[in-house]
């Protein structure tokens, strides 16, 4: 077929408008991926080549200039690096109490599966009512990073390791922590309230508050996506409760605490990333005094301890 000179000015002008439209898409692309990325910490986007953040200032390269970060960055992901720090402090701390329970009364397999002696929790930080009305406020707090035993340990592991990346990339590190440390005491909170003279331990309350906050996400988000997100984590947290209600000795006032806290986290706090610096400084301030009142009540053990 020939085309009349009229029809080739047409055909050759849209060519080319098509051509321009799709430069101006691959240089949106270009633009997104090659000049920006999203600060881990904040979620402010940022240049490419920036290792620290000019809004929060954290760092956020993916491959730090020394050889033993590089390599940790490697293994580790941007979106968990509170994840993988709060699992490793588990393990750490798990270490010292079986530890410290075995030159109490010797060790033998109930020690590692789950006996470790009361008193040596306390000690190690547990929540117990008559020593928190003494004044130990931080064993709301301390109790988050201590099991009693590798079952224990290891069921808590395999959920924050399957949920906490999730949050920590949808909510930024900064908010992430504020929300795990927030939740896990408001559950040793209701704990104490509901039974002051048990003993408890562990990060479920924290666990159960990160469900928590995304049902409280996926209702936030009203749209086929946020009903799903919100359908599978009451899901979750059915599970989780009625897990605590046949398994004797598991303290599920905490679960329903840090569950409670979590969804309220979630309807108030926004995922959207802080657009200003006010709202960036006030989040990387609240997770720096969270994590220095976790560090207060460590060093505060080891100069209150119990008789």
């Amino acid at each position: 077929m020939v085309l009349s000179p009229r029809m080739k000015w047409k055909v050759n002008r849209y060519s080319q408008g098509l051509h321009e439209r799709l430069e101006r898409i691959r240089n949106f692309f270009k633009s997104v991926t090659y000049k920006q990325k999203m600060c881990p910490a904040c979620r402010a986007l940022v240049d490419r080549n920036d290792r620290v953040c000019p809004f929060c200032g954290e760092n956020t390269s993916a491959a730090p200039r020394g050889g033993a970060t590089r390599v940790v960055s490697r293994v580790v992901p941007e979106q968990a690096r509170y994840t993988t720090a709060i699992l490793s402090i588990n393990l750490v701390l798990y270490g010292l109490s079986l530890a410290a329970s075995a030159r109490r009364g010797g060790f033998d397999l109930n020690s590692l599966l789950g006996g470790i002696d009361p008193l040596t929790l306390v000690k190690l930080g547990a929540k117990y009512g008559p020593l928190i009305v003494d004044g130990d406020w931080w064993r709301f707090l301390t109790p988050i990073f201590l099991h009693g035993g590798i079952i224990h340990l290891a069921f808590n592991s395999i959920v924050l390791f399957d949920l906490g990346p999730a949050v920590e990339q949808i909510y930024g590190s900064h908010k992430y922590i504020v929300l795990y440390l927030l939740t896990g005491a408001a559950g040793f909170a209701v704990s104490f309230l509901w039974n002051p003279y048990s003993v408890s331990i562990g990060a479920s309350g924290a666990v159960f508050g990160l469900i928590g906050a995304m049902i409280g996400y996926g209702q936030r988000h009203r749209s086929s996506f946020g009903e799903s997100v919100k359908s599978m984590y009451v899901r979750w947290a059915i599970y989780g409760l009625i897990y605590g209600f046949i398994v004797p000795g598991v303290d599920n006032s905490a679960h329903l605490g840090g569950l409670g806290a979590g969804i309220l986290f979630g309807f108030i706090v926004s995922d959207m990333p802080s657009i200003t610096r006010e709202q960036i400084l006030f989040w990387k301030i609240l997770r720096t005094i969270m994590i220095a009142a976790v560090i207060f009540g460590f060093v505060m053990l080891g100069m209150r301890q119990p008789q």
